[in-house]
């Protein structure tokens, strides 16, 4: 890692209470009031002596198991006897007072309720490594009511949210100038195009079978491809 790194608290809480006082008790004033009062209240229930966060996600990456919710892994460092919040910053984040020791032996006490195929570990890999050590604590995953946030029970806004359907980096320019600005036209432009599609029964006889050619074909003359190949070749020629 490097630094130097900001290790006091971030947030100035007194002048976060006064921002969210003022936007509830004006909600239209802003056209933001939904976001800014979701991410402010998430801001005000952070542990503010813990600068860094781990997320759920990477911890299971390392030793390739699956991931526990968020709530089972607050949980279990909640039953350890840990102080535990999520973060502003990333929707799965989690800040703690944990030391590293704790939080790995979590991971493992988590791999040994989900198993990973540790044959297929290299024995000089980090998993390999992390999984070989017994966990010294006995982590419980049963969810528990204070591991649930006031804001996330609330479902306030606390993330952005993309503005519109398909947001995103859109289409190359095109040639006649402009760009699309609905990713669904291309979909639409090239749905069904394939090369010499044809929907008139009728007209299926002027193709030759493929599964005739290779002996294959057992519909004899119901099928609805030609038998014919000596005049499917002479219908293309012309």
């Amino acid at each position: 890692m490097g630094g130097p790194i900001w290790a006091e608290p971030i947030h100035d809480l007194e002048f976060v209470q006064k921002v969210l006082s003022a936007v509830s008790g004006n909600p239209s004033r802003f056209g933001t009031s939904k976001r800014i009062k979701g991410i402010l209240s998430m801001v005000t229930e952070e542990l503010e002596d813990v600068p860094l966060y781990y997320t759920v996600e990477n911890l299971s990456s390392a030793i390739h198991c699956n991931t526990p919710s968020l709530l089972q892994f607050c949980s279990a460092l909640l039953h350890a006897g840990h102080k535990v919040s999520l973060s502003h910053a990333c929707q799965t984040a989690i800040k703690t007072d944990a030391p590293p020791a704790t939080i790995w032996d979590i991971m493992r006490g988590w791999e040994k309720a989900n198993p990973v195929k540790r044959e297929k570990l290299s024995k000089t890999s980090p998993a390999f490594k992390i999984l070989s050590t017994e966990p010294s604590l006995d982590a419980c995953f049963t969810v528990r009511e204070d591991a649930n946030p006031h804001s996330r029970k609330l479902h306030l806004n606390r993330f952005q949210e993309n503005p519109q359907a398909f947001w995103g980096p859109k289409a190359r320019a095109k040639s006649s100038g402009g760009i699309s600005t609905d990713l669904q036209d291309k979909s639409k432009k090239f749905q069904n195009k394939r090369k010499n599609q044809t929907t008139d029964p009728s007209q299926l006889k002027t193709f030759p079978c493929k599964r005739f050619k290779q002996g294959l074909c057992t519909h004899g003359d119901t099928c609805r491809y030609s038998h014919d190949l000596e005049q499917t070749k002479e219908e293309k020629m012309e």
